[in-house]
């Protein structure tokens, strides 16, 4: 018999969470799972769902609440991008770039906190809620953007545009319902290992 989990994770998740899940995956074969990058909090009653959350420590009488850590963020261009606009000298520089974001609301993340707490005006020309899409479009060169610092490792294209600054970390949790399923226990567990091991 098949057991099913669900992992919803914020976008820009994928890179640290899909790998974990198909270790994971690899171990307990008859364990379907799904991921879906989404930014509202995922319904965890079906007691099949693992939600990894940023931000303050969520809370519910329900809830199973594991810290993973801090990923760390970082604001990346080409270098195509930067031969052609420049390295900006300070926080306010940033008004004249263009840039990529997710589709969700600025002050939804601490990265787009602070650029709005430091910048005059902000040139977003594209946005998505698809974090492949937000990479491609920073990969293409029109645009520069934030995405997880480990995006540094696999994309040899991109470079930091401004070194990473600890108020853009996000901080993040593991969270299932307490009554959840044992195989959604078992993946939370592993989930949580995995991870916060990557993120110490």
């Amino acid at each position: 018999m098949t057991d099913h989990v669900a992992i919803s994770a914020l976008p820009l998740m994928g890179e640290l969470i899909v790998p974990a899940v198909m270790h994971i995956s690899a171990a307990m074969p008859d364990t379907e799972i799904s991921y879906r990058s989404e930014l509202g909090f995922a319904d965890l009653s079906n007691r099949r769902t693992i939600a990894i959350r940023g931000g303050p420590e969520p809370v519910g009488d329900r809830l199973a609440v594991r810290w993973l850590g801090r990923i760390g963020i970082a604001l990346v261009a080409t270098r195509e991008y930067i031969a052609r606009c420049g390295m900006p000298e300070n926080p306010g520089d940033l008004a004249r770039y263009d840039l990529v974001s997710n589709d969700f609301p600025d002050e939804a993340s601490p990265w787009a906190r602070w650029l709005l707490a430091n910048t005059a005006s902000q040139r977003f020309v594209f946005r998505t809620n698809d974090e492949t899409v937000l990479r491609l479009a920073i990969k293409s060169g029109r645009c520069a953007g934030f995405l997880p610092i480990s995006s540094l490792i696999w994309s040899g294209e991109l470079m930091e545009l401004m070194p990473a600054r600890d108020e853009w970390a996000a901080p993040l949790w593991l969270v299932h319902d307490r009554g959840a399923s044992q195989a959604c226990r078992d993946v939370g567990r592993d989930l949580a290992e995995i991870v916060g091991r990557q993120l110490a």
